[in-house]
């Protein structure tokens, strides 16, 4: 389904409880529109009718330059172990969830070259849970993204997941940690191995209070976290503080180098977990 453009061609759901796009099956693509809802319902359970788009199962598919403005729950939802598919040039904002939310054991998604801002949770975010998921959310590349700019929650996540790359994106003004790399009791999400962070920029980040996020926050109360690796980035202007590596359960192998922090607001990094190697740093 192809429309106009973002500007020209408007979809508009009426109903705040079952307005979404839905994608299946393979070969699916959208393109060129924008899609609204009348009115918005609360976020409630989070149910997928409620998302703006949600990808159910579909493989080789495609979402590009669509506007997403306002829905009940998430924005674009990629789930049930969907696969092999791109949302890219696209807008998301002012969702009641995640801007961009891949789960259930999704997999080779690429998210690239989008704008999320406003949105209700996480800007984009990857979740892997015990209960219900066969097997972790993985291979995925979010690439050349701009988010934050008043979000609720999180830049970029990983709550649970394996071989994930976080490249060249912008994450400004979230609500959270820019960059989240976490395994969490509190929802029994899944480990996280092999995760690498290149050549993003985060400004102030973690801006509410008391929660007092740093920019960039790996943290694990259940499970284990292990190879994650931040290179090249410029961390900078946190609300409360710098890089956090923390939690009560097992972090092993994280690396950071060639990272460059500007800190001037509480402590530049606080490492209590972990085995932290640091290599050409600036500012650490």
């Amino acid at each position: 389904m192809k429309g106009a453009g973002q500007d020209q061609t408007t979809l508009t759901s009426t109903d705040p409880e079952n307005g979404s796009i839905d994608l299946k099956g393979s070969g699916v693509e959208i393109r060129d529109f924008k899609h609204v809802y009348k009115t918005s319902a609360g976020r409630g359970n989070g149910a997928n009718e409620k998302n703006s788009i949600t990808v159910r199962s579909a493989m080789n598919f495609v979402i590009d330059h669509v506007y997403v403005s306002k829905s009940s729950a998430a924005g674009i939802m990629v789930t049930y172990a969907a696969s092999r598919g791109t949302v890219s040039n696209s807008i998301v904002e002012n969702t009641g969830a995640d801007g961009i939310h891949m789960t259930n054991s999704s997999s080779y998604i690429t998210v690239e070259n989008n704008v999320v801002r406003g949105v209700g949770d996480d800007c984009i975010a990857v979740v892997s849970y015990k209960d219900g998921d066969d097997k972790p959310v993985s291979n995925i590349t979010i690439r050349g993204n701009d988010v934050g700019y008043g979000s609720n929650a999180r830049g970029i996540s990983v709550v649970g997941g394996t071989d994930v790359l976080i490249e060249n994106n912008k994450v400004a003004d979230t609500m959270m940690a820019g960059i989240y790399i976490s395994v969490e009791g509190s929802y029994n999400s899944q480990d996280v191995d092999r995760v690498t962070v290149n050549n993003n920029t985060v400004n102030h980040t973690g801006i509410q209070e008391p929660q007092n996020h740093p920019n960039v926050l790996i943290y694990a109360s259940q499970g284990t976290i292990d190879n994650v690796v931040f290179n090249n980035n410029t961390i900078t202007n946190g609300a409360h503080r710098g890089i956090g590596v923390w939690g009560d359960a097992t972090i092993k192998n994280v690396t950071f180098k060639g990272n460059t922090l500007i800190n001037v607001n509480g402590a530049a990094t606080t490492f209590k977990n972990g085995i932290i190697k640091l290599v050409d740093n600036i500012g650490f």
